[in-house]
Parts: C-alpha cells; sequence; structure tokens
C-alpha cells in the first residue's frame, strides 16, 4: 500500500466533501430560513451536517484503505460502514425516543434527506474509487 497516494486520495475527498456539505448546509438553512422560520428543531442543522461529513471521511478512510490493499473487500467494508453509520444516527435520535417534541416529523426529515443524499454521495465516490485503484 502507497502510503501517499492514499493521503493524497483521502485528502481529495475531504476537500470535495467539505464543498458538498457546505451546499447542501446552505441550501437547507436557506430553506429552513424561509420556510420554517419559527419552527424549533430538537437537532441544530450545523449538528446534522457534523455528523454526517464526519462519519463519511471516518468512512472512506476505512474504505480507501481497504481498496489499497485488499480490493476485493471495498464493497464489504461499505457495507459495514454503512451499517454503522446507521447505528450511529439511532443514537444520534436516541433522546428523542425518551422526550416529548413539538416537531418531531420535521426533526426527522430535517435529518434524512441529508442522510440519503450523503449515502447516494458515498455510493458514487465508492464506485469511482473503486475504478480508479483497479
Amino acid at each position: 500500500m502507497n502510503n501517499n497516494s492514499l493521503k493524497r486520495s483521502l485528502t481529495k475527498i475531504v476537500i470535495n466533501t467539505l464543498f458538498f456539505t457546505l451546499i447542501l448546509f446552505t441550501v437547507h438553512k436557506y430553506i429552513q430560513y424561509h420556510f420554517f422560520k419559527d419552527t424549533e428543531l430538537f437537532h441544530p442543522i450545523y449538528a446534522i451536517y457534523v455528523f454526517l461529513f464526519l462519519s463519511f471521511v471516518v468512512l472512506f478512510y476505512f474504505i480507501l484503505k481497504a481498496a489499497y490493499t485488499k480490493p476485493d473487500t471495498v464493497f464489504i467494508t461499505f457495507a459495514v460502514g454503512s451499517f454503522l453509520k446507521s447505528a450511529g444516527a439511532l443514537l444520534f435520535f436516541l433522546p428523542l425516543f425518551f422526550k416529548e417534541t413539538s416537531n418531531i416529523n420535521l426533526t426527522v426529515f430535517n435529518f434524512f434527506i441529508p442522510y440519503f443524499l450523503f449515502l447516494f454521495y458515498e455510493i458514487y465516490y465508492v464506485l469511482k474509487s473503486f475504478r480508479n485503484i483497479e
């Protein structure tokens, strides 16, 4: 495994993901400001995007590491990482199960719409990275 190529690939992905996150966050914040200005959410929007960004970077580090060492295990690594990320999302929402909140539907949509957009973005990058490594 070439450590420099792993760092270079990861740096490029982190920068692209940071731009993707900032664009998505800006659009999300704009929509919230103009359409749901008076609505109070359980989780602030920035916390959602920090969680999604960090989980993406950690997951993709292990995916790239697997791609450079054993390319056969990339999709297994992605599946296990996605399962762990889903478990992290449940932990993120754990307080909602025990606390009465007024805007539960909006809170759930505020999390899962970006979550699935990040999931599509992850799938795109896994396929792109796997093609580049082969």
